[in-house]
C-alpha cells in the first residue's frame, strides 16, 4: 500500500513538472522526435503510442508537448499537422523536413538527411555561445551599474567642486561627461533588450523573426539537401522546389524556391533562382549524372564554412568584448581621476 501511494505521488509530481513552463525543444530533442516519427512511419507503428510513452520520461514542457502531439495523431492528424499544431515540439527546419517528406512520400530519407546535416554543424557549441552571452550580459550589467553610480552620485559633486574653485575641467573629463549624457539619452535600451529577450522566450513568432537572419544560411543548406533527395528520387526540380516552398517557413527562401524552373541544366536553373552561385552551378552541370551528389557536397561545404565561422565568432566574442569593456572601465577611471588630479592642483 505505501508503495502504491508513493507511486501515485511520483506520477502526480512528474505530471505537474511536465506542465510547468520550460524552454522549447533543444536541437537534440527535436531530432529525436522527428527520428521517432520517421521510424514509426517506416515500421508501420502508430507514433502516438510511442510519443505517449516517451512523454512520461521527458523533461518539463517537452513532455506536455509530446502528449499534445500524440493526441493530435490519435485524432487523425498527419505528423506534419501534429507538429504544426504543437509549437516548440521540434525546430523549424526539422518540421520542414517532415512536411516535405510527407508531401513527396520520402519521409524517412528526408529526416535522415536533415539529421545528417545536424551532425556536420555540431549542436553543442550553442551551449557555449549561450554561456558566453550570459557571462557578457552579467559583466555589462555590472559596468552599467558602476557607470550609473558615478553619474548619479559622483559626477554632480565633481562638477560642483570644480565650478566653485573656478578651475578648468580636464578634457578627458569633458569627454566622459559627454559619454554619460549620451548614455542617459539611451538608458531605455537595456530595458528594451531585456523585455524583447523575455518576450521572445515565450513567443515563437518573435523568436523566429529575430533569429531568421542568423539561421538562414543553415536553412539554405538544409533546403539544398532536401531538394537533392527529392530530385534523386525522380521528382522534377521545378515540382520538388515548389513543394518545398509550400512547406517552408522562410519567406525569402520560399521566393527563391518558387523561381526554380526546368528550362535547361539543373545548375543553371538553381543559379537563376538564386540558390547557388555560378561556380556551384558549373560544378552541378559539369556532371549531370551525379548532379544530386554534387548538391549534397555543396550543402556539406556550406555547413562546414558556417561551422567554421561560428566557431571563430564564439572564440573571439568573449576576448573582444572583455577588451572593449576593459577599455571602457579604463576610460571612466582615468576620466574621474583626472578630475580629482585637477582638483588637487587647484587646492594646492
Amino acid at each position: 500500500m505505501p508503495d502504491n501511494s508513493l507511486h501515485r505521488i511520483g506520477r502526480r509530481l512528474r505530471r505537474h513538472w511536465r506542465r510547468t513552463w520550460s524552454t522549447w525543444a533543444t536541437r537534440a530533442e527535436s531530432g529525436a522526435v522527428v527520428r521517432l516519427i520517421a521510424a514509426a512511419a517506416t515500421a508501420g507503428v502508430p507514433a502516438a503510442m510511442l510519443l505517449d510513452a516517451w512523454a512520461e520520461d521527458s523533461r518539463g514542457g517537452q513532455g506536455t508537448r509530446l502528449e499534445k502531439a500524440a493526441r493530435r495523431l490519435r485524432q487523425g492528424a498527419t505528423a506534419s499537422e501534429a507538429i504544426a499544431a504543437v509549437p516548440g515540439l521540434v525546430q523549424e527546419d526539422h518540421a520542414v523536413a517532415v512536411a516535405f517528406g510527407e508531401q513527396t512520400g520520402l519521409l524517412g530519407p528526408m529526416v535522415q538527411t536533415a539529421l545528417a546535416g545536424d551532425e556536420l554543424l555540431a549542436c553543442k557549441p550553442g551551449r557555449s555561445l549561450r554561456g558566453a552571452v550570459g557571462y557578457l550580459s552579467f559583466v555589462v550589467a555590472m559596468l552599467l551599474m558602476v557607470t550609473a553610480f558615478l553619474a548619479v552620485f559622483i559626477k554632480p559633486q565633481l562638477i560642483m567642486v570644480l565650478g566653485e574653485l573656478g578651475g578648468s575641467r580636464p578634457a578627458l573629463f569633458e569627454h566622459w561627461l559627454s559619454a554619460v549624457r549620451f548614455l542617459e539619452q539611451i538608458a531605455w535600451v537595456p530595458f528594451a533588450v531585456v523585455a524583447v529577450a523575455l518576450v521572445s522566450r515565450l513567443s515563437a513568432s518573435l523568436r523566429r523573426l529575430l533569429l531568421r537572419p542568423f539561421r538562414r544560411p543553415r536553412r539554405r543548406a538544409a533546403a539544398f539537401d532536401l531538394l537533392a533527395v527529392a530530385i534523386d528520387a525522380g521528382l522534377p526540380p521545378c515540382e520538388a522546389a515548389t513543394t518545398l516552398a509550400a512547406c517552408h517557413v522562410d519567406p525569402r527562401l520560399k521566393a527563391s524556391l518558387r523561381k526554380v524552373a526546368r528550362s535547361g541544366a539543373l545548375g543553371a536553373d538553381l543559379a537563376a533562382a538564386g540558390l547557388v552561385d555560378p561556380a556551384e552551378a558549373a560544378q552541378i552541370d559539369a556532371d549531370a549524372a551525379s548532379g544530386t551528389l554534387v548538391m549534397h557536397r555543396i550543402a556539406a561545404n556550406r555547413r562546414t564554412r558556417l561551422g567554421r565561422r561560428g566557431q571563430a565568432f564564439r572564440e573571439t566574442l568573449v576576448p573582444a568584448a572583455v577588451v572593449m569593456l576593459g577599455l571602457l572601465v579604463l576610460f571612466q577611471a582615468v576620466a574621474v581621476f583626472s578630475s580629482l588630479t585637477g582638483l588637487i592642483d587647484e587646492l594646492a
